[in-house]
């Protein structure tokens, strides 16, 4: 097979013109989502926002090539409109390797990996609520502020200086322990439910998710390091990986259930086995 074989196979089966505005628009939703909620942290002075659940719903939807280009440049264009530009190189690179990475794993293996599925899941589902129980309690209990959008031109700021608090809205909120409880619980249960009712990969996709997530976790941490010369935050930046989960797989599991079978590399044969979670 020649490297222009190889590069097609990881974009998903529809003409090139279609691949080309597919990548744009999904590049734009992961910019505006990104600028469009955020969650401040006081502890880190950084934020944490629904940018990464689009990243992870391009990659699992429609490969490592869209998924990571729309990652790097989306959230690099989110920063620079955002204010910061500081943080623009890093997120270039680590969003957009993340990107690849779970696109690899999530959509151009993961038929070959069915029958650890239904394992997968059970472990996925432990491993995620104690991750969202242990940073919730230590890392996010108190009071939270969240922002949405940012402020528009007309009203007299430029865009690339307009920082994430002067959005549309604004409130604080206090967050209680035991709130992060019947969180950890919730999510747990839906997992369970997703992968061995719905649809049975839902382990796998988490898990490349999970191991995606790593890029953003180490490069970070290098980059505030030795870059930036500030202290890295693990905790605000598991929590993003968090938040892309949630958001993510419901929507990769309604889009595969109602979305042509070109879209997710679904082979005829296995779909109807996949979707019963045989």
């Amino acid at each position: 097979m020649s490297l222009e074989e190889r590069i097609m196979e990881a974009f998903p089966r529809i003409p090139l013109s279609l691949n080309v505005a597919l990548t744009g628009m999904m590049t734009a939703l992961v910019c505006v989502s990104t600028m469009a909620f955020q969650i401040y942290l006081p502890f880190s002075q950084g934020y944490i926002n629904a940018g990464e659940g689009v990243i992870y719903i391009t990659a699992l939807l429609f490969g490592p090539v869209i998924g990571g280009f729309a990652g790097a440049v989306g959230s690099m264009l989110a920063n620079l409109f955002l204010g910061f530009s500081q943080y623009a190189l890093g997120v270039l690179l680590f969003k957009g390797a993340e990107g690849v990475v779970v696109g690899l794993l999530g959509y151009k293996f993961r038929l070959l990996v069915k029958g650890w599925w239904k394992p997968l899941t059970i472990v996925m589902c432990a491993g995620v609520s104690g991750l969202v129980l242990y940073v919730g309690v230590n890392y996010f209990s108190g009071l939270m502020e969240i922002y949405g959008g940012v402020r528009p031109w007309w009203w007299g700021a430029n865009l690339l200086t307009a920082y994430f608090q002067w959005g549309w809205w604004y409130m604080l909120v206090y967050v209680s322990w035991w709130m992060w409880l019947i969180v950890s619980v919730g999510v747990g249960l839906l997992i369970l439910f997703f992968g061995l009712r719905l649809y049975a990969s839902t382990g796998w996709s988490i898990l490349a998710i999970l191991v995606g997530g790593l890029c953003i976790i180490i490069g970070y941490f290098l980059y505030e390091q030795f870059f930036l010369g500030a202290s890295p935050s693990i905790a605000s930046d598991i929590a993003q990986i968090l938040l892309g989960i949630v958001i993510a797989i419901p929507i990769e599991i309604a889009m595969r259930k109602i979305s042509p079978e070109i879209f997710v590399q679904c082979k005829q044969s296995d779909s109807g086995e996949e979707r019963l979670g045989k």
